[in-house]
C-alpha cells in the first residue's frame, strides 16, 4: 500500500523533471477542452490550480505571478488575458477562491468547483491532487500553468508551462503568437 502512494505522490516531480529537461518550461498540448467554469471574454486565460491557504506553492507562486503581471513586460499582453485561480478544497465557503486571488493581485478571480466539479477536471487538464499524507489540512497537487486560448466556439488548451521556474519570456511570447494567429 506504501508503494502505491509513494508512485502518486512523485509523479509531480517526475512531471517537473520531464519539463525542465525536455520542454524548456512548456509543453505545446493543442487540446480542446470542456471547462463551463471558465467564464471569461478575454481571448486567452492563464489557469492555475490550487487551494486557499497553500504556503507551500500557491503563495509564493501568486506573489511572483502578481509582480510578473504588473510588470512592464506583460503589459503588452494585460488586456487579451484573465488570469483565474482554481481551488481544489470545496469544503471551504464559495467567496473564500476568490477573496485569496484577489489578495494578491485585484484583477485575478478565484473561483470555487464543487466536490462533482472537481471530479472532472483531473483528466481534463492532465493534472493530480490529493490529500496529503502527513498534513490532512495541506493537498499535495501539480502546479502547471495553463494557457488557454477562448474563442466564442470552444476553449482551446494550448500549452502547460511549469513554474518551477516559470519561463516568462516564453509565455509572453506564446500569448503573442495566439493573439497574431487570429
Amino acid at each position: 500500500m506504501s508503494v502505491f502512494f509513494i508512485f502518486f505522490l512523485s509523479i509531480p516531480f517526475l512531471q517537473s523533471l520531464l519539463f525542465s529537461s525536455k520542454q524548456k518550461g512548456s509543453i505545446e498540448v493543442d487540446k480542446i477542452i470542456k471547462a463551463d467554469f471558465i467564464k471569461s471574454d478575454k481571448k486567452m486565460v492563464l489557469l492555475f490550480f490550487g487551494y486557499v491557504g497553500c504556503v507551500d506553492v500557491c503563495t509564493p507562486f501568486l506573489t511572483d505571478f502578481s509582480t510578473f503581471y504588473d510588470s512592464k513586460e506583460f503589459a503588452v499582453i494585460k488586456d487579451d488575458v484573465d488570469i483565474l485561480f482554481v481551488n481544489l478544497t470545496p469544503e471551504i465557503a464559495e467567496f473564500q477562491a476568490d477573496l485569496f486571488a484577489k489578495y494578491f493581485n485585484e484583477k485575478f478571480k478565484g473561483i470555487y468547483l464543487s466536490k462533482k466539479e472537481l471530479f472532472s477536471i483531473d483528466r481534463n487538464f492532465s493534472m493530480f491532487f490529493s490529500q496529503s499524507l502527513s498534513d490532512k489540512s495541506e493537498l499535495n497537487h501539480t502546479d502547471y500553468l495553463y494557457l488557454i486560448k477562448n474563442t466564442k466556439q470552444r476553449l482551446l488548451l494550448k500549452n502547460l508551462y511549469s513554474i518551477h521556474p516559470l519561463e516568462k519570456e516564453k509565455l509572453i511570447n506564446d500569448i503573442i503568437s495566439l493573439k497574431i494567429e487570429e
